[in-house]
């Protein structure tokens, strides 16, 4: 037996064990950078903390009431609908750890890549084609981003949105509906991505027309019910999120390719991919509808880029799209052929994500990464002083660890809200979304100094905690 022949045989014995590996490896990769992102005070209340505090607060059959600094103390659908979240919930019955969150973004992002390399096998009748798929989806700086970037319901909804794919092709008509139901309740805009699935149906599974267009339908209605019924109903106004849109066509149009960042992601995301969802015209609307929803409003440029959990969604389509992508020309080419240009794409991706885009994941192999969460004994010294029963008011990074109390943004007008601690950390050079949404920062120590209402309770060179009297 020749070494082509010895490999193609292990292959063959072991490539499920392979995968699974692989699977693992991700979510241990990315459970590791998020859990120490976080013992290094990089997880927000904006976004981690609001999820957090909604989710545990279901946990504890309590309303899933967020404080947010544009709508105040109130439901979190008043900000989004996105009831699915809550499926998490009973995993608060296990421990009160926040960091749990995390560990189980980074798994159920992995799980999805298991499913992904279900679906894939099933279309191409290739393992390792199928692994190579997987192997992008994994490498995709744009997947990394979202995973270690707080926490957020767009990087969960990657399982369902994968196992609502599988049901198309498994036939499974209940199930389809379920996990389609569980992925639009992941947020209200979902249900341009409802749509793009219904006309994805018509291309992959011709025999579901009906399906497809009840698809269609029940999407819209969904969007419609939830910025128009539910999310005013809770806030006690109109959806705060609708968006500023160029008013000509030619605008419309521009808004794909007019900011450099724009471009950026478009060529970097299909490249990542091998260019080979271009192949796939049943998910060009679903890709289109992507980016339609970050690029075309002028208001929101923290959508634009490969950070942050924006891509999430882009991943799982982008990696769906490359299975009939490589359909496409597998058909075309010979098997060596298609082989060869397996490797390449193997090679492309990893060269993309670890040399051109340089790809947070590399931190879990940096000693000096975990060396660095050592550094913050000080503010965990901090935190610990505040009992978990009291109402705390602090900035943004400091806030996210009290997500399981009554919490505040800080603010100048703290007297409205009477918090029994407020605490700051006065350290030069911080990260500036430390102090997001926080107004006249150092203004708000000096105004506490002169308050009869509050006390020093604790203070270093640097760190102080007021308590109300």
């Amino acid at each position: 037996m020749n070494r082509l022949d010895f490999i193609s045989s292990f292959w063959q014995r072991y490539y499920l064990f392979i995968v699974g590996a692989f699977c693992f490896l991700f979510a241990l990769i990315g459970s590791l950078v998020s859990l120490h992102r976080y013992w290094q005070y990089e997880a927000f209340y904006f976004d981690f903390g609001i999820f957090d505090q909604a989710i545990w607060n279901v946990s504890r059959f309590k309303p899933p009431v967020i404080e947010h600094f544009v709508i105040g103390s109130k439901w979190i659908f008043a900000d989004h609908f996105n009831p699915s979240i809550f499926l998490l919930s009973p995993l608060y019955w296990l421990t009160s750890r926040s960091e749990m969150l995390l560990i189980v973004q980074a798994v159920i992002v992995a799980i999805s890549g298991f499913v992904l390399f279900s679906f894939a096998n099933r279309i191409l009748k290739n393992s390792f084609a199928s692994f190579v798929i997987l192997y992008c989806y994994f490498f995709f700086v744009g997947l990394h981003n979202a995973i270690i970037t707080d926490f957020h319901e767009v990087t969960i909804m990657t399982l369902p949105l994968m196992l609502t794919f599988w049901m198309i092709v498994k036939k499974r008509v209940i199930l389809y509906f379920l996990f389609l139901l569980i992925t639009l309740g992941f947020k209200e805009i979902f249900f341009t991505l409802g749509v793009g699935i219904g006309i994805a149906i018509f291309f992959i599974q011709p025999s579901w027309k009906k399906i497809g267009v009840m698809t269609i339908l029940l999407s819209i209605l969904w969007g419609m019910f939830g910025m128009y019924i539910v999310i005013p109903y809770f806030l006690g106004g109109e959806y705060i999120y609708t968006p500023e849109l160029p008013q000509t066509i030619s605008g419309k149009i521009l808004s794909f390719v007019d900011q450099p960042v724009k471009r950026h992601t478009i060529f970097w995301s299909f490249a990542s991919f091998g260019f080979f969802p271009i192949f796939s015209p049943a998910f060009w609307a679903s890709i289109v509808q992507d980016y339609v929803v970050r690029f075309m409003p002028n208001n929101v440029p923290t959508r634009w880029g490969l950070g942050l959990h924006y891509n999430a969604q882009s991943a799982v389509l982008f990696s769906l799209s490359t299975v009939y992508g490589f359909l496409f020309w597998k058909k075309r080419l010979s098997a060596r052929m298609f082989g060869i240009l397996l490797v390449l794409l193997l090679s492309i991706s990893g060269f993309i994500s670890v040399i051109v885009l340089k790809t947070p994941f590399a931190l879990a192999f940096n000693s000096a990464f975990y060396q660095h969460s050592r550094d913050f004994g000080f503010l965990d010294s901090l935190v610990k002083k505040i009992p978990s029963s009291g109402s705390v008011m602090t900035h943004n990074n400091l806030l996210a660890r009290f997500s399981h109390q009554k919490v505040w943004i800080l603010r100048e007008n703290y007297e409205s809200d009477k918090p029994e601690y407020i605490l700051f950390d006065m350290r030069d050079g911080q990260n500036p979304n430390n102090f997001f949404a926080t107004r006249n920062f150092n203004r708000i120590p000096e105004l506490l100094k002169n308050d009869p209402n509050y006390i020093l309770m604790y203070h270093t060179d640097e760190q102080f905690i007021y308590k109300r009297k």
